[in-house]
């Protein structure tokens, strides 16, 4: 009886070692999504002051079929930056409840970035696609600098926009003395591991 045990415990272990290996095989076939922590900074200005607030976001990267880039020798096949509008961190607790509220944190959790493709200029890239906030979808372009580093992209860009455009209300306080002004800027910077 503890023969046969053995036995078939022997043949479980082989099956699971054969499924294994099967499903890295597999896995180097087709290439993977990379996801990587990467830094935001949007800043801005009032009547009264500038003002920025930083945010921890991610960036899912998955190379292959497309124009090679720096860093990237197959190319990238599909790109998301992503933003957790919740996770906004701002010089004052006041700051932050303004922008949680123009953004309307509790309904649209994400700001997200969906590349639709891009153009190298030496290590510079010119990136186009969608940009949504708040539910609201509208084309943008920007640069992105590439440069390889190590095992992974560090990666760098910035943008400006009309927060307006995305139906983003700029706040108002102190009875209309301060007015944030509808421009923004945004900048990234992340390392990528393709």
């Amino acid at each position: 009886m503890a023969l046969v045990n053995i036995s078939f415990r022997m043949r479980c272990i082989r099956q699971l070692g054969i499924a294994v290996l099967a499903g890295l095989v597999l896995m180097q076939g087709s290439p993977a999504a990379a996801q990587t922590s990467v830094d935001f900074t949007v800043s801005g200005t009032s009547t009264i002051r500038g003002w920025t607030c930083s945010v921890s976001g991610s960036a899912q990267v998955t190379p292959g079929s497309s124009q090679p880039a720096p860093g990237f020798d197959t190319g990238v096949q599909t790109a998301t930056l992503t933003v957790p509008v919740n996770d906004f961190d701002c010089p004052n607790e006041e700051m932050l409840e303004h922008l949680l509220n123009a953004m309307k944190a509790d309904e649209f959790a994400d700001i997200t970035f969906q590349l639709d493709g891009y153009e190298v200029s030496g290590r510079q890239t010119e990136a186009s696609g969608t940009l949504t906030i708040i539910g609201v979808t509208q084309p943008v372009s920007f640069p992105i600098s590439l440069s390889p580093s190590g095992g992974g992209v560090e990666i760098e860009g910035e943008l400006q926009l009309d927060m307006t455009t995305y139906g983003v209300e700029p706040p108002v306080v102190m009875l209309g003395l301060l007015k944030v002004r509808p421009r923004i800027r945004i900048e990234f910077e992340g390392l990528v591991t393709p």
